[in-house]
């Protein structure tokens, strides 16, 4: 299926939609002008797309005082799990998209001749949410496949030594989004709720309990930061380098963050009117 949609990058207009956790397996800058030469137009990071999730959550925490819990809801792993066994937590749910779909949306409105792929270490943005909506997203490519094309195709990272930009709409402190609580610190959730009411953690085992309490209306979070993977999605099962552990991993993106902020990120650096008209709304019902 991947080794498709790349027939389809080489021979149709194509935006990449890079998870920030990309730093993990391929180096910055390099790996833009790498996805340039397996076809890509323009290349550009989820991190805009995050930074309008983040608004969306908090001008819904604003209107919605009256409601017990908030349920972040970018994880699809974590999100059709719930559907399944929580179906009474699911009026909870954020009722918004994902960064990815966020971004996905944005460009498609500021580039709509182009194909949306989304790159990625995560299986469940593959094969759960993005067939959900196949308008916003024409196809999602792993890293480890990624990887695989790059190696077919002679496309190697030290030939790429250069001052490569992404091409648009972009956030600088979003970038820590993969790592977990990545969210809740980028949208600055601790402005609306005490610290004790916010609950964040990762992996099913750790969340599960926090889940039971909540149907049974005993617990003291209020809004839960959640994603599937350990450590967040810098733990994606799709990720290259397997044998790093989750603190390497964390601290590969931190530096990241450090490194970029020193670079010109390029043109049109994400501003909200870019995403006006633009509806982040997702029913989870």
């Amino acid at each position: 299926m991947e080794k498709i949609i790349v027939d389809r990058i080489k021979s149709n207009k194509s935006i990449a939609l890079l998870a920030p956790s990309y730093v993990i397996d391929f180096k910055y800058p390099n790996i833009i002008g790498m996805l340039k030469e397996l076809g890509f137009d323009k290349v550009t990071e989820l991190t805009f797309g995050a930074r309008m999730v983040n608004w969306w959550y908090v001008d819904y925490i604003k209107k919605h005082p009256e409601q017990r819990y908030f349920i972040a809801s970018p994880c699809p792993t974590l999100v059709s799990y719930i559907r399944s066994k929580y179906p009474d937590l699911v009026q909870y749910l954020m009722p918004y998209a994902s960064p990815m779909l966020a971004q996905a949306r944005i460009i498609r409105k500021h580039y709509p001749d182009h194909l949306n792929i989304f790159i990625s270490p995560c299986i469940a943005k593959q094969s759960i949410e993005a067939p959900l909506h196949p308008k916003d997203v024409d196809g999602v490519i792993t890293y480890k496949s990624l990887k695989e094309e790059f190696d077919n195709d002679g496309i190697f990272s030290d030939n790429f030594d250069r001052e490569y930009q992404f091409d648009s709409l972009i956030q600088e402190y979003t970038k820590i989004y993969p790592v977990s609580g990545g969210l809740g610190n980028t949208s600055h959730i601790h402005r609306y709720f005490k610290n004790e009411e916010i609950f964040v953690d990762d992996t099913i085992p750790n969340i599960e309990p926090v889940l039971q309490a909540m149907r049974n209306g005993s617990t003291q979070y209020r809004f839960l930061d959640i994603l599937n993977c350990k450590g967040g999605c810098i733990g994606g099962p799709a990720i290259v380098n397997q044998n790093m552990t989750t603190e390497e991993r964390k601290l590969k993106v931190e530096s990241y963050i450090k490194d970029s902020s020193k670079r010109n990120l390029g043109a049109k650096k994400g501003r909200l009117e870019y995403a006006e008209g633009i509806g982040l709304e997702v029913d989870f019902n």
